[in-house]
C-alpha cells in the first residue's frame, strides 16, 4: 500500500470541496483525471473513500478518517519544502498563526510587527476564531501555532502548550454606565445587567458562571453572545451591558478609542492564561520556535 501526495492533495481537495468538478477546477485538472487519481488511491488502500450522490458527494467512515492524515501529511510536506527552500536561501518560510479575540488586539499586532522586523522574508497569515475551533485546525495542521486561552479541561496530548500570560480579569462596563465611578461594587450589584460575552465553552465564560454560583448569586444573564472585540467595546458603550477584559486588553480597548472602564469590584476573579499551542508530532520548524520565543519576549515585558 502506498499513498501518494498528489493524490492525497486530489483526494483532500474533492473532501473540503464535496465536489469533483470544484475540486478539478481548483486544481486545473480535467474532471475525468481527478476521477482516476482518487479511484486508484481507493484501489490501492481497499476501501472506498467517496458516496457519490445526484447532489454531490460526502465522506465514508474511512474517507472522514482519511482526511485528518490527508491535511496533515499535506502540511507537513509544504513546513518541509519551506524549510529546505529556507536552507538553499529561496524564501524564508511561512506562518499560519490562529488566535482568539481576546489577544488580538493586546498582544499579536506588537509580536507580529516586531517578528517581522527581525524576520523580514517570512509570510504570515493571521485569523480568528473560537478556542476549541482553533485547536481542531492545529490539530488537522492547517495552522502551525495557535494562541488561545489555555483549555480549563483535559488536554489533547498531540498538542504541546506553552504558557505566555497570566493576567487576572477585570469586569468592565461603557463610562456612561450606572456603576461607572463607584469607588466599590459587589457581585450582586451586577445582577440586573446583561452581558456581552463568547458562547460557552468559552473557559472566562465559564468561570464568570462559577464566579457568581460561588458566590450565591443566579449565573449572569447573557445579553448578546459574540467572539469580536470591536463588537464588544461597542455594545458597552451603546448599553448598560457588562463584560470582563484583561488589563492590557483593557489599555488596548481604550486606546483604540473605546471609552471602556473596570469595575472595583470587592472580591478577586480570576486568572487567564493564554498560551501558544503547537502539534507535538510535527517538525520543530526554526520559524515556529523562533515566533514562541519572541511572543514569550513580549509577554515578559508586559507583565514587567
Amino acid at each position: 500500500m502506498a499513498l501518494e501526495i498528489r493524490q492525497l492533495r486530489h483526494f483532500s481537495a474533492v473532501a473540503h470541496l464535496a465536489s469533483f468538478s470544484a475540486a478539478a477546477k481548483e486544481l486545473n485538472l480535467t474532471q475525468p483525471a481527478l476521477s482516476k487519481s482518487v479511484r486508484m488511491l481507493e484501489e490501492s488502500i481497499g476501501v472506498t473513500l467517496f458516496e457519490r450522490g445526484p447532489s454531490g458527494v460526502t465522506l465514508t467512515i474511512f474517507g472522514e478518517r482519511l482526511k485528518n492524515y490527508a491535511d496533515l501529511m499535506l502540511t507537513l510536506s509544504s513546513e518541509a519544502i519551506d524549510e529546505i527552500d529556507a536552507l538553499r536561501g529561496v524564501r524564508r518560510g511561512s506562518l499560519r498563526i490562529g488566535c482568539v479575540a481576546a489577544v488580538l488586539r493586546a498582544v499579536m499586532p506588537n509580536a507580529v510587527t516586531s517578528f517581522l522586523e527581525r524576520h523580514p522574508g517570512v509570510d504570515i497569515v493571521v485569523s480568528e476564531g473560537l478556542n476549541d475551533t482553533l485547536l481542531d485546525l492545529l490539530h488537522g495542521g492547517r495552522l502551525d501555532l495557535a494562541v488561545t486561552l489555555r483549555p480549563s479541561g483535559a488536554l489533547n496530548p498531540d498538542l504541546e502548550y506553552v504558557n505566555l500570560l497570566e493576567e487576572p480579569l477585570l469586569l468592565v462596563c461603557g463610562q456612561n454606565h450606572p456603576l461607572a465611578g463607584e469607588t466599590r461594587v459587589s457581585l450582586s450589584h451586577l445582577v440586573p445587567y446583561g452581558w456581552v460575552v463568547p458562547p460557552r465553552p468559552d473557559p472566562d465564560r465559564l468561570r464568570l458562571d462559577a464566579l457568581f454560583v460561588n458566590g450565591g448569586l443566579p449565573k449572569p444573564r447573557m445579553a448578546v453572545e459574540t467572539t469580536s472585540v470591536v463588537f464588544q467595546s461597542a455594545m458597552l458603550n451603546a448599553t448598560d451591558n457588562l463584560s470582563y477584559l484583561t488589563q492590557s486588553s483593557l489599555h488596548a480597548q481604550k486606546h483604540a478609542g473605546a471609552e471602556l472602564s473596570a469595575l472595583p469590584l470587592d472580591v478577586p476573579t480570576w486568572m487567564r492564561t493564554t498560551c501558544a499551542t503547537y502539534r507535538r508530532q510535527s517538525v520543530a520548524r526554526p520559524t515556529v520556535n523562533a515566533f514562541l520565543r519572541h511572543c514569550a519576549e513580549i509577554c515578559a515585558k508586559m507583565t514587567a
